[in-house]
């Protein structure tokens, strides 16, 4: 037939008098909405039993599940589930044909999909060792076939989700990769389970920066990465394999639009998004709520890397506060807002946690449809905030002046979840103590050494530029000198480009004939030069700072203009 694809061994389905199996909204974005021209198949079993590709036994389960009306197959589930799953996976093992495979891979995600908690049928299947499910699974994403590859990571997260034993066995090699927990003589051996969890980490890292699809791959990756996070030694693998640095590019809207697909383009309006409980409306607006879920799952995955410390310090160090900000500023949903803030409270503050998240309440945080959203849940965790540096330290590529706006902005908005007003009167109060210690001269000469420059309090701070402007000249104009370096220097971004520019000018305001020591150590033709640099926030303070250099009254230049 047309819809066997001209496979022996798939046939179209009809159920119960010739009438089309119902197939329910699929409750995964991107996991389930393929799924269901496939269930409309149907295997061979006779071609499959002749070529002794599979048992009876398993093909009188198969069938026994699969020809029934949903409130059949819930009733065959409860009672012969562990049956159903050990079937499902012999035929898995042992049939290569990708067609098949197909198949079964997509009722295997139909029955989790449903119900998460469905997974526990795959770890009690009768005569299974511990960790086959997950190893059947992690074969199928060496398969060059992107269908297959999807399902088997999404099945892969919802039994890591629902699987029995917390202690998967993974302490010895998350401590090797940098994890603060030291391996007890009561820890679990490290399995196939372990094995396969820790080379699943590491595809999706690769999947990340090397897509196997180029719309699909990373909204499904960060999803099963969402999941994955909530097992606490699995933190340190993802931050031993590079996901930190991966993950932070896709919280900025021009990163998100690139990496995913609009249902529009794709014809796919038949969704359900299991966090929140929510449908995704047909037509052109599905595709940006995708990129909405994507930000949302990304921020879960930066939540959950903050309880740990050497995660934390990558992320301190990185664009993750920038990206953060974004998302909060641009969240219509109150969860979304939420566990973007909680993200950004704990990298701003550096926090540490002394009683960290449990397994079951990460998990319990990724929602089943309540609406909730995740973040730390005052009855199961408590977080203490402990400084990575002893005090309050700048954080660094964040305008100060935007992140207090930002939080001015939300804290209108009239949240009512208690914990995420409180984490925004927590960076009110931290923006508070950034200020003083970024003011200070110290903190100033490491920014500008360093060679890249932010809009930090100092550069803004009226009597900073009063009180220091005299030491950039110290030891013959040194300091001086590396900012005129740093405005020719190629490495430098736009933003210290701008902030260069800004900072030569407050000189030249605030010391005397300090528009005669720029000119001389080249600053004021470099100034210039800039006034036609691409960006336009260059171009700002490039013209800001040749007006200082120029005019001793520069700023009534304005004004003057403005009478005539």
């Amino acid at each position: 037939s047309a819809s066997s694809r001209g496979s022996p061994q798939l046939a179209s389905r009809t159920h119960r008098g010739g009438a089309r199996r119902a197939h329910p909204r699929r409750t995964m974005i991107f996991a389930t909405d393929d799924i269901a021209p496939v269930l409309e198949r149907t295997v061979q079993w006779d071609s499959l039993l002749a070529s002794r590709l599979v048992t009876e036994a398993d093909v009188k389960v198969i069938r026994g599940y699969d020809d029934q009306g949903p409130l059949a197959r819930r009733a065959f589930l409860e009672q012969s589930g562990p049956d159903l799953a050990q079937a499902l996976l012999n035929v898995l093992r042992n049939v290569s044909h990708q067609d098949t495979a197909d198949y079964i891979l997509a009722l295997i995600v139909e029955m989790l999909a449903e119900d998460k908690t469905r997974a526990a049928h795959f770890h009690r299947a009768p005569g299974a060792n511990e960790g086959d499910a997950y190893a059947d699974l992690f074969r199928v994403l060496a398969k060059p076939h992107w269908f297959a590859q999807e399902k088997a990571l999404f099945c892969l997260a919802r039994l890591v989700e629902g699987r029995l034993a917390k202690d998967l066995g993974l302490s010895a090699v998350a401590a090797a990769c940098g994890g603060d927990a030291v391996p007890s003589a009561t820890a679990a051996p490290m399995g196939v389970a372990a094995q396969t969890l820790v080379q699943l980490v590491q595809w999706c890292c690769a999947q990340l920066r090397k897509p196997s699809h180029p719309k699909r791959a990373v909204p499904s990756v960060v999803s099963a990465l969402a999941a994955l996070l909530g097992v606490r030694d699995v933190r340190p693998l993802v931050t031993h394999s590079g996901g930190v640095e991966l993950l932070a590019p896709l919280l900025f809207s021009s990163s998100v639009a690139s990496s995913t697909l609009s249902s529009a383009a794709e014809g796919r309006n038949d969704s359900h998004n299991p966090r929140d409980g929510s449908r995704d409306d047909a037509g052109a607006d599905a595709g940006p709520r995708r990129d909405v879920q994507l930000q949302y799952e990304v921020s879960l995955c930066a939540w959950l890397l903050t309880f740990h410390a050497p995660a934390l310090a990558a992320m301190r160090r990185g664009t993750f506060a920038e990206g953060l900000m974004e998302v909060a500023k641009k969240a219509t949903k109150e969860k979304v807002a939420r566990v973007a803030v909680l993200a950004l409270r704990n990298i701003a503050e550096g926090v540490a946690s002394a009683a960290r998240p449990s397994d079951a309440s990460c998990e319990d945080r990724r929602g089943s449809g309540s609406g909730a959203g995740p973040g730390p849940s005052p009855e199961r965790a408590e977080t203490v905030s402990l400084s990575v540096s002893g005090s309050v330290s700048v954080l660094r590529g964040v305008d100060e002046r935007a992140l207090a706006k930002l939080v001015a902005n939300l804290q209108q908005r009239g949240f009512a979840d208690e914990e995420l007003t409180g984490a925004l009167a927590d960076l009110e109060c931290g923006a508070v103590s950034r200020a003083r210690d970024a003011s200070s001269w110290e903190s100033y000469v490491a920014e500008l050494r360093g060679g890249s420059l932010h809009w930090s309090a100092a550069h803004s701070d009226e009597g900073f530029w009063r009180e220091c402007a005299s030491r950039l000249t110290d030891n013959n104009c040194e300091l001086l000198r590396v900012l005129v370096t740093v405005l020719t220097s190629s490495a430098s971004s736009a933003e210290t480009l701008a902030v260069a520019c800004h900072d030569l000018g407050e000189f030249a305001t605030h010391y005397p004939a300090g528009r005669f020591l720029v000119a001389d150590v080249g600053g004021k033709a470099r100034a210039m030069a800039l006034l036609t640099h691409a960006d336009p926030d260059v171009r700002k303070h490039a013209l800001l700072c040749t007006q200082k250099l120029l005019v001793a009254n520069w700023q009534f230049i304005g004004r003057e203009n403005g009478e005539a």
